[in-house]
């Protein structure tokens, strides 16, 4: 009895550093960029909105995820405008880029939110969209995922195109 406990005191400590180090082996260079590609509208009720997001990721990295699925959440000025879900699957090649789409949903009350900061914004001074987009990539034969976040601003294209 006395050498299984000696033994599981050795495997337990040696299974934690595998396992470990397969969780850093997934580690990523550089975080994997994430950028809006397009928006479709879906079919909607009056009271429950939906669209198709195409999300452009970008590897920036010298080796290839296998995507498992995507989720993501949209704040525009400061107030949730979206969220979805997606599990499709998609390869994102070393130092390349690939789109996958996410269905979106977005209720009433978040619209008229974003029209209400809209309307405050316009008497105070000239609208803006602040966006930020984050969420978790799901990587394949991997535990957790890629967590991103992005941030902009309609303020920004102003002054880029000044510079330019």
């Amino acid at each position: 009895m006395r050498r299984w406990l000696v033994l599981g005191n050795l495997l337990v400590p040696l299974g934690l550093a595998v396992w470990l180090g397969g969780c850093a082996s997934l580690g990523v260079g550089e975080p994997i960029e994430v950028n809006v590609a397009n928006l479709t509208p879906l079919p909607s009720t009056a009271y429950e909105h939906r669209l198709r997001v195409d999300l452009r990721l970008r590897n920036p990295n010298d080796h290839a995820y296998q995507i498992d699925g995507v989720r993501f959440v949209l704040d525009v000025n400061g107030r949730r405008l979206a969220s979805g879900v997606s599990d499709q699957k998609a390869t994102l090649p070393r130092l390349g880029e690939t789109v996958v789409s996410v269905t979106t949903t977005t209720s009433l009350l978040d619209i008229v939110n974003q029209l209400v900061t809209i309307g405050e914004q316009s008497q105070r001074e000239r609208p803006s969209f602040d966006y930020q987009l984050r969420g978790r990539i799901f990587v394949s034969h991997s535990w957790g995922g890629l967590d991103f976040s992005r941030k902009g601003s309609t303020r920004d294209w102003g002054t880029q195109a000044a510079a330019r």
